[in-house]
């Protein structure tokens, strides 16, 4: 090639061949994955004609059931497809001869909108066959630091990307924010935030007086809660969130390690019935309605909230606590609504005012939009190669 011909590609980048297309393995196809499925479908044309990114599902995977096409499955009838394809009769289907299948294809991303366990398995074989990783799932996150360390470092061997922005905030940039300050040079010297839009839901209910057993069931009525609420007032939700931050931040700490206070008393989350653990919680609304309003009567909120300390992880002390908090009318989560999440920074530079992301924090559209964002983010990243 000549120089002036060089040149010529230098400076005008639209005569480059457009970037190949990006190829999706869809885990999930429930409320985050099947919210997902809709925005790609809806988004192609779009992106394709304004950003020249091209999307094409290649395939989707449920518990049961695997939807396959190398061309890109087409998005009519995607999920009535899946659900009329063959199902398995040894659990769910083995990821391994997908990815082998489809690693010939441009730019293939793992997508999952799972929160099963055991999914590092399946990224570690995805980051050897050359597929790009976007995670909705914590729980590889919060796995023992050896074994989370393990799965980052693979994934910078294989030079694939592994974006996990909404396993803390649904659609809100709370990692993409955290990294920032630390890349930069800043010292962050607290995080506290309401990490659920779940109980932030429930808070702001109860505030109103709303019954505790009327405003969960609202919540699960909105798709808010997991099937069972039992899992989303354990805390364990948020404990795996507070633990995703303070990694994020170098602390190198264990989920044990994560103090947490459950939202309601740990002795009625053994119920394993989702409508027995409903009425269950009824006992409690009484007493709940007398503590709220002695809360009221001293100015403070009711809030869920996750703090993570790093001045206390270097004393020795409990650097992240989970729990339910009554704060003042000046505490930047005292204004919540419903569903709302917020994570302040507190930092060196940040120190009179912190740094606050907040907005929408629970929801299927608003995670699948932020999956949808990381997946753009690898898409983008192609483009300037």
């Amino acid at each position: 090639m000549s120089c002036s011909s060089s040149a010529v590609r230098l400076t005008h980048p639209a005569f480059d061949p457009a970037p190949p297309p990006v190829s999706l393995l869809v885990l999930g196809k429930g409320t985050v994955g099947g919210q997902l499925l809709q925005q790609v479908s809806a988004q192609q044309e779009w992106l394709a004609r304004e950003h020249g990114i091209a999307l094409r599902v290649v395939g989707v995977v449920d518990s049961r059931r695997t939807l396959l096409d190398e061309r890109g499955l087409r998005p009519e009838r995607l999920l009535e497809r899946l659900a009329q394809a063959p199902a398995s009769t040894h659990g769910a289907p083995s990821l391994r001869p997908l990815l082998e299948r489809l690693r010939v294809l441009s730019a293939p991303v793992l997508v999952d909108c799972t929160a099963e366990e055991g999914m590092e398995a399946n990224y570690l074989d995805a980051f050897i066959r050359g597929f790009h990783v976007v995670a909705a799932n914590k729980k590889p996150l919060a796995l023992p630091w050896a074994e989370r360390e393990h799965l980052l470092a693979e994934a910078r061997r294989h030079h694939r990307a592994y974006h996990y922005e909404t396993t803390v905030g649904a659609s809100l940039p709370v990692i993409d924010t955290l990294a920032n300050l630390v890349r930069t040079g800043d010292t962050v010297r607290l995080v506290e935030g309401s990490l659920s839009g779940t109980l932030g839901f429930l808070c702001d209910a109860l505030m109103q007086g709303v019954p505790l057993s009327v405003a969960v069931r609202d919540a699960r009525a909105r798709g808010f809660t997991e099937p069972h609420p039992g899992e989303d007032l354990s805390g364990q939700d948020v404990r795996r969130k507070a633990l995703i931050l303070a990694r994020e931040l170098g602390l190198s700490l264990e989920l044990d390690q994560v103090e947490v206070e459950p939202f309601v008393p740990a002795e009625l989350l053994s119920e394993s019935s989702p409508e027995a653990f409903l009425v269950a919680l009824e006992a409690l609304d009484a007493p709940v309605r007398e503590r709220v309003r002695n809360y009221r009567r001293e100015g403070r909120v009711l809030r869920y909230l996750a703090r993570v300390d790093p001045a206390e992880s270097a004393r020795g002390g409990t650097a992240v606590r989970v729990g339910p908090v009554a704060v003042d009318a000046s505490h930047p989560a005292a204004q919540l609504r419903g569903a709302e999440a917020l994570v302040a920074f507190t930092t060196e530079r940040h120190h009179e005012f912190p740094l606050q992301v907040r907005g929408a924090g629970a929801g299927g559209a608003v995670t699948a939009s932020g999956v949808l964002a990381d997946v753009l983010r690898i898409a983008q990243s192609l483009r300037v190669r």
